[in-house]
């Protein structure tokens, strides 16, 4: 597969390609993201998102079924968890993350990192999606670790985002696409993208 941050070349590049493009802080997980390209913006073909994380800044384990991800880092270090092998990451250190393959990150150093991350296919909601849970979160509305605390708006971020959780939480799938449902009926979706997309 040939993966677009393949052509990247700089982190000039990178800051041009970032130029007036909104930025989302997460304070509960201790990073910032900025969409350099979205599916809208590639047909569809990818997304490209740049990530800067704080020194202790993590994001819990989790899986994808409708995209891939390949990941790569610019600046500092990364602890990256794929499947049940963990690899430290330094600049130009890369993975990928096929479907279905647990996934997590920490920036478990003492400078901040940077890193990009690809996703093939793109998906409008995975985009849109971690923008409202960055907004949830600097509204005091996600818990520390990261998961809202309105169970109606976790089934809407799981439905939209395709972030889902290993173990248990597997389980639940069924009473997340009934809490989406009624989600959609109470006009919570609606609501939720008219206040952190727009």
């Amino acid at each position: 597969m040939d993966w677009t941050f393949d052509t990247i070349d700089s982190i000039d590049t990178i800051d041009a390609m970032r130029a007036g493009r909104p930025r989302h802080r997460n304070p509960v997980q201790g990073d910032t993201i900025t969409w350099l390209r979205t599916g809208a913006e590639t047909g569809g073909d990818h997304g490209l998102l740049l990530v800067e994380v704080d020194p202790g800044g993590e994001v819990l384990t989790h899986y994808h079924r409708r995209f891939e991800m390949r990941l790569r880092v610019l600046a500092g270090s990364l602890r990256v968890q794929v499947g049940h092998a963990v690899r430290d990451l330094g600049p130009g250190g890369e993975v990928e993350v096929p479907v279905e393959h647990l996934f997590r990150w920490k920036n478990d150093t003492g400078s901040p990192a940077r890193f990009l991350v690809e996703v093939r296919p793109a998906l409008e909601g995975f985009e849109k999606g971690l923008v409202v849970l960055y907004g949830l979160a600097r509204d005091g509305r996600t818990r520390r670790d990261g998961r809202p605390r309105n169970p109606i708006q976790t089934a809407v971020l799981v439905r939209w985002a395709d972030i889902n959780l290993p173990g248990l939480h597997r389980w639940l799938d069924p009473l997340t696409g009934v809490l989406a449902h009624v989600a959609r009926r109470r006009g919570v979706d609606r609501r939720l993208e008219e206040k952190y997309c727009r």
